[in-house]
């Protein structure tokens, strides 16, 4: 096919809803404003507000369809996914970027992240036969610690103090000064490993925990959580995990990153106490659940080969 990029992701949406429909997910319409959102490291919101005469309530855009669809997995929905519109502040627009995009997010039942990534290349597979595309898709799967070892000259296992990465930072050349481990740890990831990343398609495994803080640990490293990033054609896809279910663990990361945003003067909003109480719910069946968000836009970018995301955003 050589249909222009309208009529591209208009078919990438078609083949999404063919494959989940097989699988008997249902397909949940998520809501774009909000009261309250679940708060995450660099992930900021718009504000806008509902306004009577006298009266004016703040509200927020959402993120991304993860809220609503946990709500839902609480009431015992089962599999569901979401293709709704999901705005993300306070990040530069680019090739590869834009304010506004389509995501795609899905949550499975008795499941890991392992078991996510197998859909993932099902997914895949399916909406390039509907294109007609010759993807060679010789999935590989890479561990970020190998990679720090490889080119960082250190694992990742022995720099997740915050003494150990400083120091390391810090003779390579960062500047440390009032910055966070996490803030290292992007810059280093940035310019020390993505430059290495595979073209061709692969998960990216062993995420520190302390930057995943709504996914699951590792049962034998817990250090590790059980997170993957998805790559095609160079471009981060998406991001998956075993999704943590201690609502006392998420509220406390929640709360520091609202006081951090506080203290440094950073936009915010409050936190999602529905999102919370549906945790605590998805805790008591004993279940695991697992799922992703997967940007739409991108998809259908890499798919084709195009470069630029604003080609992608018309529809």
């Amino acid at each position: 096919m050589n249909l222009p990029s309208l009529y591209i992701k208009e078919l990438v949406i078609v083949a999404i809803r063919e494959y989940f429909a097989a699988q008997k997910y249902h397909e949940v319409i998520t809501p774009v404003l909000h009261h309250a959102l679940p708060l995450e490291p660099n992930l900021y919101s718009f504000a806008t507000s509902l306004d009577f005469v006298d009266t004016s309530t703040p509200l927020y855009l959402a993120t991304s369809p993860e809220s609503t669809l946990k709500k839902l997995l609480a009431e015992g929905i089962g599999n569901c996914y979401a293709i709704g519109h999901s705005f993300r502040n306070n990040e530069l627009a680019g090739t590869q970027h834009n304010p506004e995009f389509l995501m795609l997010e899905w949550y499975q039942e008795n499941a890991t992240y392992r078991d996510v990534m197998e859909v993932v290349q099902a997914l895949l597979e399916y909406i390039s036969e509907k294109l007609d595309k010759d993807t060679a898709w010789n999935w590989q799967t890479v561990s970020l610690n190998d990679l720090f070892a490889k080119y960082v000259g250190t694992s990742l296992g022995d720099l997740l103090s915050d003494d150990a990465l400083h120091t390391l930072a810090a003779k390579s050349g960062y500047n440390t000064r009032e910055a966070t481990w996490t803030e290292l740890f992007d810059q280093i990831f940035c310019n020390e490993i993505e430059p290495h990343l595979l073209k061709s398609p692969f998960f990216l495994v062993d995420f520190p925990a302390r930057v995943s803080l709504l996914c699951k640990s590792q049962t034998d490293n817990p250090l590790f959580a059980e997170r993957f990033e998805v790559y095609v054609a160079g471009m981060e896809l998406g991001n998956g995990n075993t999704e943590q279910c201690d609502a006392a663990m998420v509220r406390k990361s929640f709360e520091q990153e609202q006081q951090f945003r506080l203290d440094h003067k950073l936009p915010t909003h409050p936190i999602d106490e529905d999102f919370l109480q549906a945790l605590e719910q998805l805790a008591q069946t004993k279940k695991s659940y697992a799922g992703i968000g997967l940007g739409i836009d991108r998809l259908s970018m890499a798919l084709t080969g195009q470069t630029n995301i604003i080609d992608f955003l018309s529809v």
